[in-house]
């Protein structure tokens, strides 16, 4: 059954969609492949700091602000697993547009099993992704 509840997840996930990318639009992707989060007034990468190892986040903000400016290249570079999260979150605007307009609620989506397997391979990738920044930062000397 569809609901305010649907409508308030859908409004919701819409405005967080195009918050996320108006702000990639607005940062300055930083040439290192990380840091670029900083502008945004977060502190550096304690995670960072500490290990001198990249988080499993390392480079998402960079990766999305060079995405957003279709430099998809740098995007890769600075995080394979942002490419990804990029895509997924642009796919929420028409997605919603469409759920909205049929008055579809999220749920149908979720609660299926390919929505549970695509959560797995995510996860998978994004932890993948990791072993990528780590080996990259490695051999560049960052």
């Amino acid at each position: 059954m569809y609901n305010r509840t649907d409508i308030s997840v859908a409004v919701a996930l819409l405005a967080a969609a195009c918050s996320v990318l108006v702000i990639a639009l607005w940062l300055k992707p930083a040439a290192i492949g990380y840091g670029t989060h900083t502008q945004l007034g977060l502190p550096p990468c304690n995670f960072l700091r500490i290990t001198h190892l990249p988080c499993p986040s390392c480079g998402l903000t960079t990766c999305f602000a060079y995405a957003v400016r279709f430099q998809f290249f740098k995007a890769f570079l600075a995080n394979p697993f942002g490419i990804l999260a990029f895509f997924a979150t642009v796919s929420v605007i028409p997605t919603t547009i469409y759920l909205l307009s049929r008055r579809i609620s999220f749920r149908r989506i979720t609660e299926s099993a390919h929505f549970i397997r695509a959560v797995y391979v995510g996860t998978a990738c994004y932890f993948t992704s990791w072993v990528f920044k780590l080996t990259l930062m490695h051999f560049s000397g960052h």
